[in-house]
């Protein structure tokens, strides 16, 4: 009976249970419609176009105009609301018909955290100019290194790729051209608080979390007189506090095509070429085997040295940790194989941050930075100019073959004994021959101790360590081939070797107080302290020549060893504080002040103080903007300071040098024989004498800057705007400058001269926005820049290239730019062209006038001017063209220049494509020079010329009024001198990179046991819309110089990108 009873609760109990469920699973099933309101709980207005959807579901609706919303939905089911500006909120239905909704403002931009050196703030407090890019935005391009990822992203940073070589450099300017000293527009870096001084490209770019960009005095001037050039903050990624941990990894390969060919001669043309001008010219020697055009091989000397480039980038990171320590570690392999032969870089990278909280009074931080890098560019940026100047035929030269490089390994020469041919090399030859190596490590650590006194009072030391090695080599082989095929003297090769190395060793310690207290409507925030920091830098260098054996790599075993080395340091010791005051959150009011001490400069001189102001007043918080709903933030800023400069200066320009000459058996000695010692005759006894003098006067440069900006941000932060006004003068810059000869010295002395001025706009403009699944973002930057030489010094009213350029031989080409008072810094300098003389009647008409005023030298230009030549203008109108005639022909500074960001996203796919563009600025085209001339530039000998000069070139039958005759002699026509002819429009316009991501579905995932996938496929250069004849518009600066910009001298050029990566994280 019992048994009975049991079963019957049981079954009473199951069923009990079943009803439940059922009633749970038709509560469920009942979908009915949701209605309600959605408005902001700032100002209670109805917000239209917010995203209703049901969690867990692709469901969804939108919010309508007067902000009311519906959506059929299940009684237990959960709604998402989201819009752009406001912070997520979720909201339970539990049964209601009618959910209203009150959205929270999430103005991210305005509270977001900016580093402004030694210290944080927020951006709505900000007084300065300051740029910021966060992790995001650095990780859409694949970048080489840290400075190649502010291109286009913030305003007012003009950031060019000086080539596109594996590794190379770029020329980051802020605010335009500020010094004409070498290397003296560099802004300083800061990472992870470390000033350092060169070095950026071993910092992984996938370690970075943000970086800050000081662009005005009153944010720069807590550097002193490293800040005149602005100052990049770079600060790495941290660990977490959530007691998790996340790995990650990222990966990417990339296809780089072949960059675009310059359309030259093949061996046919070439020799028919050859053949006009031996017919009218006479003297041009030829070699017997160009008779007969159709007879000849031809190479190609573009496809022998270009190849499909690659790149490979892997990257893991560890970060984890919870409220008492955080730990993050990152390791990185980058590798990229260039487009041209021979030319690669490889960099290996460790990274490592720890913060550890002791107590609630003391933390501390340590940051470590490893790397190492490979890196060889054997025929770069000025060679690369060969491959069009070379010869395209090598019939006539080596015995055993007529190729480039044969299935035998046997590799072409021209011949050696033709005057117009012998100088030639074969590039491919000293790719695969020569020995290189170039090594470097690097490691940038630092520790700090922050303890809190009382609440608000902060004090804490920093120490640091930026260490350097470089080891490398370099070997030529001996190469006998001319003599044993041509029975020549002597190799036509002679081995070479050299090896080099350096170390650098530098150390930092700041020591800094805080206070950040708020008193009822009044808030201050101070920060002060104290620094010093040590430079070292050790380097030797041995050369010799003729080794016994192409084995062997040995100084020991060199002929004519040269060696030379030295060491020297550099210090700094400073005091530096800032005060920021702001009243009932609308008034802010930052003084900055800084003293640096330069080793750098003689006693009296050693020393400068730094001063800036600014103040800014946050509109928005009056009365009368407050509740203006569209209006989120409206604020005006406006600041003046002092910074320094001198960084370009080499040591011990202020001092009294002296040198001891070179051996007794060179011109150079400053001994003198003495005495005798028996038959040998007089003895050398070594000297010294001055090579410079005492120049006790000399100190920094300084810029004098001032700013008025504006921040607004409308829509709830969805659209902030940002303009800012800048006027900059820069004074006092340094330059090696000619001094009397009365001094009784010839060489450059160091001086302060001058002044330079930029002014000109910023505009900053972001938008992002959300539409049920679809976001999208569009970031626009945009600057202008007026650079103009100011003055110099008394003697002075311009100067000429103050550097070489690395493959300008031309002749006429050792001055191609000239800076004047009241004109643009490096402005190309040269003849203007007005065409092509087309009768000998012209000629005579002009030089009969020139007789007239000039009786001793009656022509117009040249004595052995003919038609066909390039008729340029007396701009000075005295009837003669002579060197004075020479005018400026255009800046390499644009007008604006900036980039465009778009960003697209729908459910789990996104697509970013971004723009960079500058306009106005002008290329001198050495490159499309050397195809215009048959004459090899820099020795005896012709050269391959471009297709368009081939048919188009001036002849009787063909009166060309832009390509000049033909002749292998051009150093006596000069038609070919820097002129007009070769200034060309260098304004572009680049979709820099285009990218398509697909994230995996959070299901898949979870069962990879995975958090996040994404893989992505992107193109960098894809296309780029100029008018330039070149490979490649964007041309950087050659040799830190601003006075040698924008000069294509063949530069290795940039080329299509293919990408394919994964984001994976754990």
């Amino acid at each position: 009976m019992r048994g009975k009873l049991r079963i019957k609760k049981v079954v009473a109990l199951i069923c009990t249970s079943l009803s439940f469920v059922l009633i749970s699973l038709s509560g469920q099933a009942q979908s009915k419609l949701i209605t309600g309101k959605i408005t902001g709980s700032d100002n209670g207005l109805p917000l239209p176009g917010v995203t209703v959807k049901i969690k867990g579901s692709t469901q969804a609706a939108g919010s309508k105009a007067d902000g009311t919303y519906s959506i059929t939905a299940g009684n237990n089911e959960t709604l998402v609301f989201s819009f752009v500006g406001f912070l997520n909120q979720e909201v339970a239905i539990n049964g209601r018909s009618v959910i209203n909704v009150s959205l929270v403002p999430d103005n991210k931009t305005l509270t977001e955290v900016v580093v402004v050196g030694y210290g944080t703030t927020k951006r709505k407090d900000l007084t300065g100019a300051i740029s910021s890019i966060n992790a995001d935005q650095v990780g859409k391009v694949p970048v080489t290194s840290v400075d190649q990822a502010l291109q286009g992203r913030a305003a007012g940073v003009q950031v060019t790729n000086n080539d596109g070589a594996p590794g190379s450099s770029v020329s980051v300017l802020i605010r335009g051209v500020g010094s004409l000293a070498t290397n003296g527009n560099e802004p300083l870096y800061v990472v992870d608080g470390y000033p350092i001084s060169g070095g950026l490209n071993n910092v992984n770019p996938n370690d970075i979390a943000n970086i800050d960009v000081l662009k005005d005095a009153s944010a720069t001037a807590i550097y002193g007189v490293r800040a005149a050039n602005g100052v990049v903050i770079i600060t790495t990624k941290k660990g977490r506090k959530d007691g998790g941990v996340q790995v990650s990894l990222d990966a990417y390969g990339s296809l780089q095509s072949k960059p675009k060919k310059y359309k030259v001669l093949n061996a046919q043309q070439w020799a028919t070429l050859a053949n006009e001008d031996h017919a009218s010219e006479g003297n041009f020697t030829e070699l017997p085997e160009w008779a007969n055009p159709s007879a000849l091989t031809s190479v190609d000397w573009q496809d022998a040295i270009y190849r499909q480039g690659a790149k490979q980038s892997y990257n893991l990171g560890i970060r984890g940790g919870n409220e008492k320590i955080q730990s993050a570690f990152s390791a990185g392999y980058y590798d990229q194989k260039g487009i041209v032969l021979g030319s690669y870089f490889k960099r290996l990278n460790l990274g490592m941050n720890i913060d550890y909280t002791v107590s609630k009074w003391l933390k501390s931080s340590t940051s470590a930075k490893y790397s190492r890098q490979d890196q060889n560019n054997p025929f770069g940026s000025g060679s690369l100019q060969q491959l069009t100047e070379l010869i395209p035929t090598l019939d006539g030269g080596n015995k055993l073959t007529n190729q480039i490089k044969d299935k035998n390994r046997n590799y072409g020469f021209y011949n050696p004994i033709n005057i117009y041919t012998k100088s030639w090399n074969n590039p491919l030859y000293a790719i695969e021959k020569n020995d290189y190596k170039n090594l470097n490590n690097y490691l940038l650590a630092s520790s700090s101790l922050e303890a809190t006194i009382i609440d608000g009072l902060k004090i804490k030391t920093n120490a640091g360590l930026n260490v350097s090695d470089y080891s490398g080599y370099f070997f030529q082989p001996e190469d006998l081939r001319w003599q044993e095929q041509y029975g020549l003297s002597g190799a036509n090769q002679n081995s070479v070797y050299s090896q080099s190395a350096n170390n650098t060793f530098e150390w930092l310690w700041e020591n800094t107080i805080s206070y950040d207290k708020t008193f009822g409507k009044h808030a201050i925030n101070f920060v002060g302290g104290v620094s010093a920091q040590s430079n070292t830098y050790r380097y030797m260098t041995g050369t010799g020549d003729k080794l016994i054996n192409n084995a062997l790599r040995d100084l020991a075993q060199v002929n004519d060893l040269v060696v030379t080395g030295s060491q020297y340091t550099t210090t700094f010791a400073s005091q530096f504080g800032r005060l920021i005051y702001k009243y009932n959150d609308k008034y802010i009011v930052t003084g900055t002040v800084r003293r640096d001490g330069s080793s750098k400069f003689a006693n009296g001189h050693q020393y400068g103080v730094f001063p800036s102001g600014s103040v800014a007043w946050k509109a928005k918080e009056e009365s009368f903007l407050k509740n203006v709903a569209w209006l989120s933030d409206l604020k005006f800023r406006g600041g003046y300071g002092e910074v320094g400069n001198q960084g370009s200066i080499p040591l011990f320009q202020y001092n009294a040098l002296y040198s001891s000459g070179g051996a007794a058996t060179t011109g150079t000695n400053v001994g003198y024989p003495f005495g005798k010692n028996g038959s040998s005759g007089e003895v050398y006894q070594p000297g010294l004498a001055p090579t410079q003098p005492a120049n006790p006067d000399l100190r920094w440069e300084t810029d004098y800057q001032t700013d008025i900006g504006m921040d607004a941000a409308f829509l709830n932060g969805a659209l902030t705007f940002t303009v800012d006004y800048y006027n900059r003068r820069s004074k006092d810059f340094l330059l090696n400058l000619p001094v009397s000869s009365q001094t009784g010295f010839s060489q450059n002395l160091a001086q302060n001269v001058g002044e330079i001025n930029n002014k000109g706009f910023e505009f900053a403009v972001n938008y992002n926005h959300t539409v049920n699944d679809f976001r999208y973002g569009v970031g626009l930057t945009f600057t202008t820049v007026k650079n103009k030489l100011v003055s110099l010094n008394k003697s002075l009213t311009f100067i000429d290239n103050l550097t070489t350029v690395t493959g300008l031989n031309g002749n006429g080409w050792g001055q191609f730019s000239e800076t004047n008072i009241g004109q643009a810094v490096g402005e190309f300098f040269g003849y203007k062209s007005l065409g092509i003389f087309q009768s000998q009647a012209q000629i005579n008409a002009l030089n009969t006038a020139a007789a007239a005023k000039f009786p001793s030298n009656p022509y117009y230009w040249k004595s052995v001017t003919q038609p066909g030549d390039r008729y340029y203008a007396d701009n000075n109108g005295d009837g003669q063209v002579t060197p004075s005639d020479r005018t400026s022909l255009g800046s390499p500074i644009p007008k604006f220049y900036g980039g465009l960001n778009l960003d697209f996203a729908y459910k789990a796919f996104d697509l970013n494509a971004y723009f960079y563009g500058s306009y106005g600025n002008k290329i001198l085209n050495y490159q499309q020079r050397t195809l215009e001339s048959f004459q090899a530039p820099g020795f005896v000998g012709v050269e391959n010329v471009g297709y368009d000069y081939y048919v188009n070139h001036w002849t009787p039958s063909n009166p060309s009024n832009r390509y000049a005759r033909l002749t292998y002699n051009d150093d006596t026509s000069a038609n070919n001198v820097p002129s007009s002819v070769y200034v060309e429009d260098g304004s572009y316009l680049r979709l820099r990179n285009l990218t398509l991501g697909y994230t995996l579905p959070s299901d898949v995932t979870k069962k990879l046991t995975l958090s996040k996938v994404r893989i992505y496929f992107s193109t960098q250069n894809l296309f780029t819309i100029t008018g330039y004849k070149g490979l490649d518009p964007e041309i950087g600066t050659a040799n830190g110089s601003a006075t040698a910009s924008g000069i294509d001298a063949g530069n290795y050029p940039s080329s299509k990108f293919y990408t394919l990566g994964l984001n994976v994280t754990f």
